[in-house]
């Protein structure tokens, strides 16, 4: 499993000086934030407090719209890819070169993050994902996907340098915890009781 820390590390380390982010609500804002560093020329777009899902692509789509000459990004959970895929068709016949990055944990990352730290375990939270980069080929799209660590840096590096729409499909760890700034014990407690009742549950 790939950790997605070390994703969005590495899109920040390649991405232009004035790339234009765009990030869904939950697990993938989480990873831009804490580290993509933006700067004066950099832009980044957003749902935040609104809390929509699925806003990164179409974001991005329209951002690139209105400038096909910048580079524009997309940081994209699992569970909002899927819940407008049918937009990368727009991307693909409006030709549009944006670089739409999945974090693909099989998870409503957030969601399940949520129900654990209040002590409740994973229930509802699974996603059924297919290949993302096998559908972003069959509609006309460069897809890349990536398993192993080693690759996520060459595979950044090829999509931001293709000239046409990229979907890179990372798969990353679901068990990734992003701890708040200021972690409180009633979320530690939380935390614990939620993972002892997913391990009596376990199949294993």
């Amino acid at each position: 499993m790939i950790r997605p820390e070390l994703l969005a590390d590495v899109v920040e380390r390649h991405a232009d000086s004035n790339a234009i982010f765009t990030t869904d609500t939950g697990m993938s804002t989480v990873w831009l934030s804490r580290f993509v560093r933006m700067s004066s020329d950099r832009r980044l777009l957003g749902s935040y407090n609104l809390g929509s899902m699925a806003n990164a692509m179409p974001m991005a789509l329209g951002a690139q719209a209105l400038d096909r000459d910048r580079q524009v990004i997309a940081f994209c959970g699992d569970g909002g890819l899927s819940m407008l895929m049918g937009d990368l068709i727009t991307a693909v016949s409006e030709e549009l070169p944006v670089k739409i990055f999945v974090f693909n944990n099989g998870r409503l990352g957030m969601v399940k993050l949520e129900m654990e730290q209040v002590g409740l375990p994973e229930f509802g939270t699974v996603l059924n994902n297919p290949d993302f980069a096998k559908v972003a080929e069959a509609i006309g799209m460069r897809g890349i996907r990536v398993t192993n660590p080693h690759d996520v840096d060459g595979a950044v590096v090829e999509a931001l340098a293709h000239p046409g729409p990229v979907l890179l499909d990372v798969v990353t760890n679901p068990d990734e915890i992003a701890l708040p700034p200021k972690p409180t014990l009633e979320q530690g407690w939380g935390f614990a009781i939620a993972k002892m009742k997913e391990f009596a549950v376990s199949p294993e």
